[in-house]
């Protein structure tokens, strides 16, 4: 049996992924861990997905992240390699593909970036997204990672200076994929057939040991490499769900409008309660932990976001008067949210916990110390279910990234974990 390393960008970025896998049956470790032991790997596992956390980062720090990832890989014999890139274009997509390269000491890494049933397209080397240019969606709106270029090769150049050749859809069965110098090979893709397509010219060409894309060309190794497919985890139902919400994309924005409409009780931290980093150790932040834990009792379904409220202050009013970064604040609101879900786990609250956001998620890894979650199932578009072990408890937790999932995403959620949708 083959293995296949998946090297992703952040923590959603690799559950996403990683579940294209586990859903058919294939045993995955997700680990947030740069200087990862891969002799350690039991033999079982076939899908290892790292997550080097380093989309925030400058492009130097990523760079040098993924490369030794990759590296480290190579040396301990791992042949199939991912880098899994995210679906809107964010992070630092450029320093990241040339650090596969150089860490693999090969010339050749096939691209493809397109998520077609997300309606994420690439075409003439355009990224679109729902029918409009990266830069006029909203990830083009992103606080923190705004894509500025629409041509994916201007955004891969802006960080790295490497040759990309673009491949459209009618020269995919004669277009060279052995060139004399390093090249990032730019596919075209606007369907799921394209992909398909993709990966048989790919496997056929034996040019398939280094490639890049989101989860949607991921799924498709499946039919270029042989994975173990014995593997079959099952969710728990529990009492119902809490979802805490550290992004601020407009797509969940929208899916909190629905889901408040639609049952959930909802509620707002303030910049004092997600900005203060001692906030939660006053008196009256323990009193807010207390109520909320209450509230739940009496709740099976609440969700909690950091938005910014028309009668409240703003984030960026709050870090100018406070002389806070933007990276600050990022982490110092994903800290919050983890330390939240684990004072309710800590209380024994049995609900499942979801958490959109990347950054949301590695705030709770951050505070459990855990540096692994265990993949169970997908739940609507982009949300994965997993399991995480702590203090002897099994914690359910569904990843769910701010750009993705349908607009009722949250009521999908809340009727699975309570046993009502299969």
């Amino acid at each position: 049996m083959d293995k296949l390393l998946i090297i992703a960008d952040d923590f959603t970025g690799s559950l996403d992924t990683g579940i294209q896998f586990c859903k058919d049956g294939v045993k995955a470790k997700v680990v947030s861990e740069v200087n990862y032991d891969f002799s350690t790997t039991q033999e079982d596992v076939s899908l290892i997905v790292i997550n080097t956390d380093s989309r925030p980062l400058t492009s130097k720090d990523a760079y040098e992240r993924v490369y030794t990832v990759a590296k480290n890989a190579v040396e301990h014999g791992i042949k199939y390699i991912y880098k899994k890139t995210d679906s809107g274009l964010r992070g630092n997509i450029g320093s990241e593909l040339l650090a596969v390269l150089d860490a693999t000491n090969q010339k050749a890494l096939c691209f493809i970036p397109a998520l077609p049933k997300l309606n994420r397209i690439t075409k003439d080397g355009i990224a679109w997204i729902n029918g409009v240019p990266v830069s006029q969606s909203v990830f083009g709106e992103d606080p923190f990672e705004p894509v500025q270029y629409d041509d994916i090769a201007e955004i891969i150049n802006d960080q790295v200076k490497t040759q990309v050749v673009k491949v459209s859809r009618n020269e995919y069965e004669h277009i060279d994929l052995n060139p004399e110098e390093k090249t990032i090979y730019l596919f075209d893709a606007e369907t799921e057939q394209d992909l398909e397509k993709i990966a048989m010219i790919l496997k056929k060409n034996d040019c398939f040991t280094l490639c890049g894309g989101c989860a949607g060309f991921a799924g498709y190794y499946d039919k270029m490499i042989t994975l173990d497919k014995s593997y079959k985890p099952e969710m728990i139902q529990t009492d119902g769900l809490l979802a805490l919400c550290g992004s601020v994309n407009q797509i969940t924005v929208d899916q909190l409008k629905y889901a408040g409409e639609h049952g959930f009780q909802r509620g707002n931290l303030t910049c004092e309660q997600k900005l203060e980093s001692s906030y939660l150790k006053s008196d009256e932040g323990k009193k807010f932990i207390d109520e909320l834990f209450e509230t739940m009792q009496n709740n099976d379904r609440y969700a909690l976001d950091t938005l910014d409220t028309p009668d409240t202050e703003s984030v960026k009013n709050y870090r100018l008067r406070n002389n806070m970064t933007y990276e600050q604040c990022r982490f110092q609101i994903a800290d919050t949210i983890g330390m939240i879900a684990i004072e309710m786990i800590r209380r024994g609250l049995n609900v499942t916990y979801s958490l959109t956001g990347g950054d949301t998620l590695m705030g709770l890894m951050r505070a459990t110390g855990c540096k692994e979650l265990i993949p169970v199932c997908e739940i609507g578009q982009g949300a994965v279910l997993n399991l995480m072990y702590w203090n002897g408890k099994c914690i359910q937790i569904i990843s769910k990234s701010g750009g993705f999932g349908e607009k009722e995403i949250f009521n999908i959620m809340y009727e699975t974990v309570k046993g009502e949708k299969r």
